[in-house]
This record gives structure tokens, sequence and C-alpha cells, in this order.
């Protein structure tokens, strides 16, 4: 049998050469295009700098810097004004270091069995119920800080009062356990496997290994999650906003109300506050407070993280200089030196002597993994406890006539349909506008300059948008959408609102985006090059189908980030009562809005128990749908991979 090998062929005439032009120009636009989107959080970051160093000078021209920082009063809505702000300062870090106690040690402690003692079927099922918790909206942990945990906490503790530090800082420590757990695990993981054999060899235990060495290794890790918790933890603005109430008063006792620097923000929000005057420059100035310490907070959380990175990098992979490679080996040969003496003579310890202290050690280490797992029952048990009391109140008013019905002073008549269509006008309108932007800017990231100055610059810029509190991100959609962009966006409309959702939840996408592209395997890059394809065509024919699943699974994250969030919605200006449900038109755009989170906020702080009850079956509705996004998500990434 004979092969006759075919000629190569070129098209006839220049068409290839013209094909060729044609694609170059293609691949030149696109790059370009990308890099104008890529441009955008660096926008962003401008933005958030100019509009609040301007607020905050203009609050400064009218009000001392000295008494700001002396005053022990805070009373700027008031005729006789006080702008001290140690009085919110000192309430935002008691409710912040309440949580942080609780959640530290058992966010480590989960972290701990996660890493250590869990087996791989109850890791399984557990990691995703703890990531489900940083899931759940804050205003969904308020209702249950106001209205499950002080009526229990007051039963213990007489005197309560019904706003309190105690119940916001336990619930706001709920909700941070997550981040600890997760990041804390990350940390313990990266330790190199051969330090814990180099323990075992050495007769420790398991919990001996844990404290000796493992610990003390990941510890800069674990103090990077803690830090990062407490940005967090500061930022947290409706679990403070319902549970610790909004009365300023300069004091470290946990058990009266309080007001924070974020409760003060939505205080001002909540009412008609006119563009320039001193109290709209004053949340302006609270929140540079807050975003300063809480960048100084992350900024030394992911030093830290890279910091432990590149040392557990030199672990794992140690280097030697070579001029000192003659001193390397003797080091071992004076430590065996000194072993004899160590060993010898009446030193020896009987066998006895011996089982004793390891029967005592063996029985700590079983009881610090009991311990260990007993934080995990702690925190979910919480969360069940949250959605028990929800199903109790609410699932008796979760009626088609609650869906379909408008607001009303009646709690017997009040339904969420305005609110419901809200949410799903912003899920769209955020979707449209935050899914090509953050396309666009992970793969301008990670296939167009990735290992440059730019690319660590643009990451750096990232992280830190993705640790500004969201309610700063309100505060930037009232003065760029509501406030300077009027004319485009209708002020405080439904376009002004998605657009500060689109700000929101654009680093948690990008970044989750240029993970699912660094997950495809560069041989599929070099296969395609190698056909003759142009990177663009690579990208669009090959990484991004094969990109996709994981893709799609941060989009919907993301989504449910969004419309969960309260505070920035609050700060844009969502009305607490809408008789109409924006129409399915242009002009549904430009209308104004509410919310489910909204909503949500408004009934609970009503003192009738029909409204509360109204929240519970609200909050399932609002559950549901992120829950039916989740389960979306999972099965269209199931069945990509099939």
């Amino acid at each position: 049998m004979e092969f006759h090998p075919l000629e190569p062929r070129l098209p006839e005439g220049e068409s290839w050469q013209r094909n060729l032009h044609r694609l170059t120009w293609i691949e030149r636009v696109l790059h370009l295009i990308l890099a104008m989107i890529a441009g955008i959080p660096i926008s962003i970051s401008v933005a958030i700098a100019a509009v609040f160093v301007y607020e905050t000078v203009l609050f400064f021209q009218t009000v001392p810097l000295w008494n700001f920082f002396r005053d022990t009063q805070w009373t700027p809505l008031f005729p006789s004004q006080h702008f001290g702000i140690l009085v919110l300062a000192s309430a935002t870090l008691m409710v912040t270091g309440i949580a942080s106690l609780f959640a530290m040690p058992i966010g480590l402690l989960i972290a701990i069995y996660l890493a250590e003692y869990a087996s791989d079927r109850l890791r399984l099922m557990v990691k995703p119920l703890l990531e489900a918790l940083s899931g759940i909206p804050t205003v969904v942990y308020g209702y249950f800080a106001l209205l499950v945990v002080t009526p229990l906490l007051q039963q213990l503790i007489p005197g309560l009062a019904r706003f309190n530090a105690l119940s916001a800082g336990l619930v706001t420590g709920v909700a941070i356990v997550p981040i600890i757990s997760s990041l804390s695990e990350d940390a313990i993981k990266s330790v190199p496997h051969s330090l814990r054999e180099a323990g075992y060899t050495l007769g420790l235990t398991k919990g001996e290994v844990l404290t000796q060495v493992v610990l003390p290794m990941a510890f800069p890790g674990i103090i990077a999650s803690f830090m990062l918790a407490a940005s967090r933890a500061l930022g947290e603005t409706m679990i403070s906003a319902i549970a610790a109430g909004q009365t300023p008063q300069l004091t470290l006792n946990p058990l009266v109300p309080v007001a924070t620097m974020t409760a003060f923000i939505i205080q001002v929000s909540l009412g008609t506050v006119a563009f320039n005057s001193l109290a709209f420059q004053t949340i302006f100035t609270v929140g540079m407070v807050l975003f300063l310490i809480t960048l100084g907070l992350n900024s030394f959380g992911y030093w830290l993280v890279r910091r432990h990175q590149t040392a557990m990098t030199e672990a794992i992979v140690p280097t030697v200089p070579a001029e000192e490679g003659s001193n390397f080996y003797p080091l071992y040969d004076e430590e065996l030196a000194l072993s004899p003496p160590r060993l010898g003579g009446t030193q020896t310890r009987t066998m006895a002597e011996f089982k004793t202290p390891l029967v005592r050690r063996q029985v700590w280490d079983r009881w610090f993994s009991i311990l260990s797992a007993i934080a995990i029952p702690i925190t979910l048990g919480m969360v069940a406890l949250l959605l028990l009391d929800a199903s109790r109140r609410g699932l008796p008013h979760l009626t088609g006539q609650f869906i379909t019905s408008f607001p009303s002073r009646n709690p017997q008549e009040a339904g969420i349909y305005p609110a419901l269509m809200g949410s799903l006008w912003l899920l769209g309108l955020t979707g449209l506008f935050a899914l090509p932007i953050g396309m666009g800017t992970a793969i301008y990231l990670e296939e167009y300059c990735a290992n440059t100055a730019l690319n660590r610059f643009l990451e750096i810029n990232i992280a830190n948008l993705a640790a500004v509190p969201s309610i700063l991100y309100g505060l930037l959609g009232l003065e760029l959408f509501v406030r300077l962009l009027a004319p485009v966006t209708g002020g405080p409309s439904l376009l002004s609102a998605a657009l500060t959702l689109t700000v929101i939840i654009l680093p948690m996408f990008i970044v989750t985006t240029r993970s699912a592209l660094r997950s495809i395997p560069g041989g599929l890059h070099q296969a395609g090059y190698a056909m003759g394809m142009t990177r663009a065509q690579v990208l669009w024919h090959i990484v991004l189908p094969a990109a996709f699943p994981a893709t799609l699974t941060g989009a919907l994250l993301a989504l449910t980030r969004a419309i969960g969030e309260t505070a920035p919605l609050i700060a844009v200006g969502a009305l607490s009562f809408v008789s109409f449900a924006p129409p399915f038109s242009w002009q549904g755009v430009y209308s104004r809005f509410t919310a489910l989170p909204f909503q949500i906020f408004n009934w609970i702080l009503r003192p009738q128990t029909a409204f509360h009850n109204n929240a519970a079956a609200a909050i399932l509705v609002l559950v549901g749908i992120l829950l039916i996004l989740n389960i979306c998500g999972v099965l269209i990434r199931e069945k990509c991979k099939t």
C-alpha cells in the first residue's frame, strides 16, 4: 500500500496575507479594549480616594482637626454639634473585639480539625456548609442578633438592653468564622509534610506536632486570617445598625446601646441630607476614617499572606548558597556530637517511667481533637437556630398573597412584590455590567500582562478593593452615580444602584475568573498556537470554553453577594415604602426602587411582632433565591464537566 503525500497548498493570490493582516488588527484592537477594561478597577480606586479626600477636606474646613479627635461627644445632627470620632470608633472597636474573641478561637479550631483530623468525606460535607455562612446576607444576621440572640442573652444577663454591642459582636463573630477557618486551614495545609514526619520521627504525638511544629510554622498565615477577619468585622454595617443600636455614647460597656461608624452612616443615609451640607460631609469623613483603618489591616494581612507563602516555598525547596555548602553538613555532626552525653548514664528512663507520660500525652491529644471538633457544631448550630427561627415565624405568612402584594402599614396586608421585582432588576442589571468588565479584566491580567509590574499593581489594587466595606461603596455610588452623573443615571434609581453593586462585586469576580483561567493547562495554549491560531483565537475557541464552568460558578457567587447587599442600597436612595413595581421597559431602569434586603431591614426595625414575622417570611424568599442561584451554578458546572 503506497502513500502519496499531498503537496501543501497556500490560498491563491494574496488572500492569506489579507487574512493575516485582518487577524493582526483584530488582535491589536482586542488588546486595546481589554487594556481599557482593565483600567476600570484603577479608575474605581482613584474615584474612591478622590471622593473621600475631597469631602473630608471640606469637612475639616468647618470642624477643627483637633476637636475631631479630642471631643468625647458625637452629636452632628443636633443644634449643639459635637464631632468626637472617638465615640464612634470606641463602639466600632468594641463590637469588633467581641467578634474577634468569639471567632478567632472557633475559626482556628475548625481549621485545625479540617486540616489535620477530619476524614475526606467529613471535610467535603463541612466545608460547603461553612462557605455557605459567608453567603448569608448580613441583614439576616442582624435579624438573628436582634430577635433571637438578644432575647436568649437577656435571660442570662439581667439588665441587658434590647440594643447592645454584645449581641452584635457575637453574631458578627459568627459571620467572620468562615474567613478565619478557610484562610487558617490553607496556612496549616501549606506547612510541608516533611516537617510533620520529622516530628513523628522524634516521638511526638499528633497534638504535639501541631502545637510545636505546624502552628508555629503557619503562624503568619493564621495572623493574616485574623487581620482580614477583623477588617471585615470593622466594616460590618447591617448587624451593628440593627442589633447594636444608634445611640452614640463613649462607653466600654457591651450591655448598652452604642453607635458604630457604619451605623451612623446608615442613620444619616436613611434621612434626607442635602448635598454639600455639613452632615453630608460628615458621613464621608467617618467613611474616610473607616477606609484608612480597614486598608491598613488588610494591607498588613495580605503582606503576611505573601510572606508566609514565600517562607513555605523556601521550606519545601530549601536553597543553600554555594559559599555556605561546606558548612551545611558539619552542622549535623556538631549536633550529633552532643547527643551521647544527653542519652547516656543515669538519664535513661525505665519502661514504666516512659509509658506514663506517653499515655498522658495521648489523652491530651485525644481531648484536643475533641475540642477542635466541637467548634464545628457550635458554628453550624447557630446558623441552624437562625433558619429554624425564620422558618417558625415566616412559613405561616409565606403565601401567594404575600409575594404578590404591595407594602402596607397593616402587617397582615403587606407584601414583597415591589421589593422582589427590584431585587430581580438589580440582579439582571448588575450581571449585565459586572460580567463583561470582570471577564475582560481577568483575561487581560492573566493572558496579556502576566508577570509584569502592571499585573502586580493591579493585583494589589483589586485586593484592596475587595477589602473595602460595602457601605463605603454605597457612599461612592451616592457621590458619583446619584449626584455627579444624575443626568445619565436618573439620580437615586435602579441604574445607580446596579452600578454601585457592580463596583462591589467586581473584585470578587475578577479573582475567581483569573483562578479559572489559570487552571487551564498550558499545553492547550501551545496546541492552539501550533495549529496557527492567534492569541485571540486560542482564547475564544480553547481557553474560555474550558474555563466556562469555573467562571460561571464565580459569576453566580458574585451575584449572590450583590442580591444580598443592603447598606449600599440605603446609601444610594432605596425607598422604605414603594407602591409600584419597576416597569419592564427602558424607563424602568430610571425608576425609584426598593429591594428584599432593604424591605427586611425596615420590617425588623418595626416594634410590631407581625412585621417581624413578615421579615422572617421575606428572609426565606431571599435565602431561597440565593439557594437557587447556587444550585444552578453547581448543576451547570457538573454538566459542563461531563
